[in-house]
């Protein structure tokens, strides 16, 4: 079973809130915080972390902020968890005791990770979407 910790969950609303950045301006961490109700400690830590993953850039001083590092068209919800959680799947160590158990955790470990390739250019769409569904 795939769990997602707060960290991967807040990494995916601070990308969401630097891509809803009117023209694509620099984000203070108090901005994104106030917009993802994130406490600043914790934002530092993941900006951190998706900065050094290069999803994101930072510019220092008085004008300085946050900003996507790449096109929101390219960026995928799975790219971000796994930057903040590390890979969803790791081999399995039971991997050849069946052919069917096999072929059963891949097929579910691809449909996985097609939930999670949403690009966060379409969040509010699948959201919206989803919804309406419903």
């Amino acid at each position: 079973m795939v769990s997602i910790s707060t960290k991967g969950i807040y990494g995916v609303a601070a990308m969401h809130a630097l891509y809803k950045s009117p023209n694509a301006k620099l984000m203070q961490i108090k901005e994104i915080a106030a917009m993802t109700q994130i406490s600043h400690g914790y934002l530092e830590q993941i900006l951190s972390s998706l900065k050094k993953s290069s999803l994101v850039v930072s510019i220092r001083g008085v004008n300085g902020g946050y900003k996507l590092a790449h096109d929101a068209h390219e960026i995928l919800v799975l790219d971000i968890v796994e930057a903040l959680e590390g890979k969803l799947f790791v081999p399995s160590e039971n991997v050849g005791a069946s052919v069917v158990l096999d072929s059963f955790w891949a097929d579910m470990q691809e449909q996985t990770r097609k939930v999670f390739s949403v690009k966060l250019c379409d969040l509010d769409k699948s959201y919206q979407t989803f919804f309406y569904e419903i």
